[in-house]
């Protein structure tokens, strides 16, 4: 695992720990013992299958049982339960759900979302909840500087006399040095910048409105970092002033947090104290920009005394042995993200269909509620924001409470670990829920998850492993897809089922009719195999390449609706099984009486008829019949019974492929 960038320079370090023991190492330890939910399709299919058995066997069983009982030769009676135990256990439903799997997957790729587990494709059909993050899903991850606010005084970047508003100005000068100097972003060789999001646009600002930000760097060399981090949230760096041969910290991060560490303010012309009045103040002029959707940075500086810090004093970053408290605060940067056009249009198909959208973010709490009110998730004033700081302190109890109270929220100011802590509460409630991340620290959130959903162009090799599905293009609207082809797989598999089901029907009354009624068995085991294996598994299978239909998008969500409902076992059993099985019966009758048998002479006549000894069998008119001759007129009979079955289970195949859209909207191919 890498830990750290390489860097063209001459160093010499210590390694501490490595592997396990690093910070990296400890978030993937955990997500590596965080077991995945199993998905709603393998729990479906093993419920299915265990009421299939239980169902094949116990009629097994009464069957052996009964044949034995009037008469049945042993052997003949063995390869009979057999034929009927494997007539009832769906043979066709494995390859369909690999196929229905596969053929989606393939789909998917064509639409940038790499899925790395199949089953996530079918659980998005069934999602409930999807916890968003922001940044490069819901927004472009294209970040500028669109405001700058130093003290009690806020100027728009693009106003053509922005220039000459902030010139000589005291505190934007010393904004441009801490901007420059706190941050990692650079400028490649080739062009370009190479650096998150946030770092990037505010490096730009700096070149078009600040000067040369390298030669800021070079005039102050940076001695020691203390990156940014979701939990604290800001970034300290102490650098050399080389003109002063001092120290000084810089420090760049949320602005609630800076706040409260700075004790002055820098000014048009000088530094003042910075008062509780004032801090009140700064952060009115904080939400008012955050109501904007921009995200704020605030920006502070402390020089060092030259005394107690003389040059080649040894910094310590693990446990920082220089200020960080009574800085300067030097001003503000709104930088906006401008949401993706297709998002709110999928955020308002993905309501429609009944999956709720909660953004998960870091951002600040009115930044992220008019990013939300932008893109439809949040429709009115009504949305709730829950703050990491508030989550922290919330039990299980009271978080589902607010779960359950409202139905638009934000979740503002979290870390990667809470993102965990709402996954796990969701889950908790009964929801099937998608997560999207991109960071390391998101791998245990996306592996607890029903579907982990990872960012192929900002997310981490972490995150992409853990993941199930990789957003190639970072878009939300990929997401929709991916429920949409979820439910269409769902749909397809529900139509595989009822289609195998039906021909259940008349596979097993003969044989009751067999022994209840003791007529001579209209349907062999053979010809019962040759249903199942011919003429259900292969029809079965291409149901698996049918299209979404038109409402599959309009529904309410099924959640964890299951495969095999009572609705589809009376349609089944109860409607389409009794008219295949009544058609089968009906040819049996007929070649039946064209023999001279007529339907009410076969009832009470098996044992004679299957007696070899017996060879003056009278029929309805008074011939007999040896018995080669009547088992000729039963294979005729049973013949008529199998192409009966055959013809209407083609039909069956025909109206099994829609379940809502008329067949003439659907078509024949």
């Amino acid at each position: 695992m890498t830990t750290a960038r390489r860097y063209k320079m001459n160093v010499a370090g210590v390694v501490l720990c490595c592997g396990d023991l690093t910070a990296l190492g400890r978030v993937a330890g955990l997500a590596a013992r965080l077991t995945p939910a199993p998905s709603p399709l393998s729990r479906e299919i093993k419920r299915f299958m265990r009421y299939m058995s239980c169902w094949a066997l116990g009629l097994g069983v009464f069957i052996a049982s009964a044949s034995l009982i009037i008469g049945y030769p042993f052997m003949q009676t063995t390869i009979f339960v057999i034929g009927i135990i494997v007539a009832n256990i769906p043979e066709g439903l494995q390859p369909t759900v690999t196929a229905s799997l596969t053929i989606t997957a393939q789909h998917m790729v064509k639409k940038n979302c790499l899925v790395k587990n199949l089953e996530a494709v079918e659980a998005l059909g069934a999602c409930t909840v999807i916890c968003s993050d922001k940044t490069g899903t819901l927004t472009e991850n294209k970040m500028v500087v669109q405001h700058i606010w130093v003290w009690n005084n806020v100027f728009f970047v693009q106003d053509p006399e922005f220039i000459s508003a902030v010139e000589n100005h005291h505190a934007y000068e010393y904004l441009l040095t801490c901007g420059a100097l706190c941050s990692n972003a650079n400028l490649k060789s080739g062009g370009g910048i190479r650096g998150d999001a946030s770092e990037t646009a505010i490096l730009n600002f700096l070149i078009h409105y600040g000067g040369d930000p390298l030669t800021v760097r070079k005039n102050y060399p940076k001695i020691a970092e203390v990156p940014f981090n979701s939990v604290n949230k800001y970034q300290v760096s102490v650098h050399l002033d080389t003109s002063k041969s001092q120290y000084m910290v810089v420090m760049k991060g949320a602005p609630e947090v800076l706040f409260a560490r700075c004790s002055t303010v820098a000014t048009e012309t000088d530094d003042i104290e910075l008062t509780s009045e004032m801090k009140v103040l700064a952060e009115n002029n904080t939400e008012d920009l955050a109501n904007t959707g921009e995200r704020i940075m605030a920006f502070a500086d402390l020089a060092l005394d030259p005394k107690e810090y003389p040059l080649g004093f040894e910094f310590d970053t693990d446990n920082p042995n220089f200020p960080q408290e009574d800085l300067r605060l030097l001003g503000l940067m709104g930088l906006m993200d401008p949401p993706r056009e297709e998002v709110r249009t999928a955020i308002g198909r993905v309501r429609a269909a009944g999956v709720r959208v909660m953004m998960v973010t870091g951002d600040h709490p009115a930044t992220s509620r008019a990013v939300a009110q932008e893109v439809g998730i949040a429709t009115s004033q009504k949305c709730h924001v829950v703050t990491g700081n508030e989550l922290r302190n919330m039990t299980p109890d009271l978080l589902h409470w607010t779960l359950d109270k409202h139905y638009e929220i934000v979740f503002a100011r979290t870390s990667p670990t809470q993102k965990l802590q709402i996954v796990e509460a969701c889950q908790r409630q009964g929801g099937v829920v998608a997560v999207t991340g991109d960071g390391v620290n998101d791998a245990p959130a996306l592996r607890r998850a029903d579907i982990g959903i990872s960012m192929g162009i900002t997310g981490s090799q972490v995150s992409k492993q853990t993941a199930d599905i990789i957003l190639m293009d970072d878009n939300f609207a990929t997401i929709v897809t991916g429920i949409e082809e979820g439910r269409k797989i769902f749909d397809n598999l529900k139509k595989s089922v009822c289609y195998i089901l039906i021909s259940n029907v008349p596979e097993i009354a003969p044989v009751l009719m067999f022994i209840l009624f003791a007529i001579p068995l209209p349907l062999g085991v053979m010809t019962i195999l040759c249903v199942d294996l011919g003429t259900d598994m292969w029809p079965a299978v291409a149901l698996a390449y049918e299209g979404a239909e038109s409402d599959v998008m309009a529904r309410t969500l099924r959640g964890r609706d299951t495969l095999v409902s009572a609705r589809m076992l009376r349609l089944v059993y109860g409607h389409l099984g009794l008219i295949e099985f009544a058609a089968g019966m009906f040819a049996y009758f007929i070649v039946m009486a064209e023999h001279g048998f007529y339907p009410l002479h076969l009832f009470g006549i098996r044992q004679r008829w299957d007696n070899e000894a017996v060879s003056d069998l009278t029929d309805s008119l008074g011939q007999e019949w040896t018995f080669s001759e009547r088992q000729e007129v039963q294979r005729a009979s049973q013949a008529a019974y199998f192409v009966a079955v055959v013809l209407t289970q083609m039909m069956n195949g025909v109206i099994c492929k829609t379940r809502y859209n008329s067949l003439f909207h659907v078509g024949g191919s």
